[in-house]
């Protein structure tokens, strides 16, 4: 008898001690002030499988039907400098966070009700909710898969929930704790295609919590993220590009040392991604013809096994 009594003891002990550490564990929510989320935007087929970049973050409270929520902001930058804003800050949205339930709800203005957008209780097989199904760009029956935890560099523990996406990345974008999904704040939890709203780092109060696999904080049409607008984003290669700026229709030279590979490519792509150049090459230097329309575009070398990434400015 004794000795039942003291496994039932230990029993008891151990319930209790898992009990205590979920509870420790507890929910993460999003923080009030100071976080922002880089992200990337998607609206059309892109070679860069982004359209926009921009900063999300959150400033101020707003009432609905005296309910409070935050309100969401979001800056645009530049593609080809991210120094440089091109719109904004405009607002768009307001989040409410219901910590007892573990829901995240969004809400334009007051003509529109609430949408839910992140639902944090979910489990291993659980389908995303329905109220959640405009969210995910209508994408139905899409399950838990797994969820496991990861240490932000923060040092904090956050749960993270794969869904059960398969093409073209498996699992691919996720859901995380205190930080919304691997698609941004309000970014759809959509499958990875042509292109995709993408989370590209989140800091609070300017520390940097989280990265994205990318490991960068920047896109590789950034030049303002490199030393000079000439210099290429992968330092394998050495690549000059020459005159640039330039008038339109005027040939401008590329030259790529060392050259080790037998075929070396070179695309140009406009501000909406359209490719309106591309020819493959052998030799340490080529010559071609900007293109006839003023603007900006970019330039993609491939040699080596690597690629560089040019800002080329047409104009007279």
């Amino acid at each position: 008898m004794k000795q039942k009594n003291i496994l039932l003891l230990t029993i008891g002990l151990l319930l209790l001690q898992m009990q205590t550490s979920l509870v420790g564990q507890g929910y993460l929510p999003f923080p009030d002030s100071g976080a922002v989320w880089h992200e990337t935007y998607w609206w059309q087929p892109s070679p860069f499988f982004y359209n926009g970049i921009g900063d999300t973050y959150i400033d101020g409270d707003t009432v609905f039907n005296d309910t409070t929520y935050k309100k969401i902001y979001n800056l645009r930058r530049d593609v080809f400098c991210s120094d440089v804003i091109i719109s904004g800050s405009d607002y768009a949205g307001a989040l409410r966070e219901d910590t007892i339930s573990q829901k995240i709800f969004l809400r334009w203005n007051a003509d529109y009700n609430e949408a839910l957008i992140y639902d944090y209780t979910l489990q291993v097989g659980d389908t995303l909710p329905s109220d959640m199904m405009w969210f995910t760009f209508d994408v139905y029956g899409i399950f838990v898969t797994y969820i496991d935890t990861i240490q932000t560099y923060d040092g904090i523990s956050r749960r993270v929930w794969h869904l059960d996406y398969e093409e073209p990345y498996d699992g691919w974008p996720q859901i995380i704790e205190g930080i919304g999904s691997t698609s941004g704040l309000i970014g759809f939890i959509e499958p990875y295609w042509e292109g995709w709203n993408e989370l590209l780092c989140f800091s609070v109060n300017g520390e940097e919590v989280w990265r994205s696999l990318r490991d960068t904080c920047f896109v590789i049409t950034d030049s303002c993220a490199t030393v000079g607008i000439n210099e290429p984003w992968q330092q394998n290669i050495d690549v000059s590009c020459y005159p640039n700026p330039l008038p339109p229709s005027t040939n401008f030279a590329i030259e790529i040392n060392p050259l080790h590979t037998s075929s070396n490519s070179i695309a140009l792509f406009d501000l909406c991604g359209r490719e309106v150049f591309f020819k493959t090459f052998h030799e340490n230097s080529i010559t071609i013809n900007s293109p006839a329309n003023q603007g900006i575009y970019v330039l993609k070398i491939f040699a080596n096994e690597s690629y560089s990434t040019f800002k080329i400015i047409v104009s007279n």
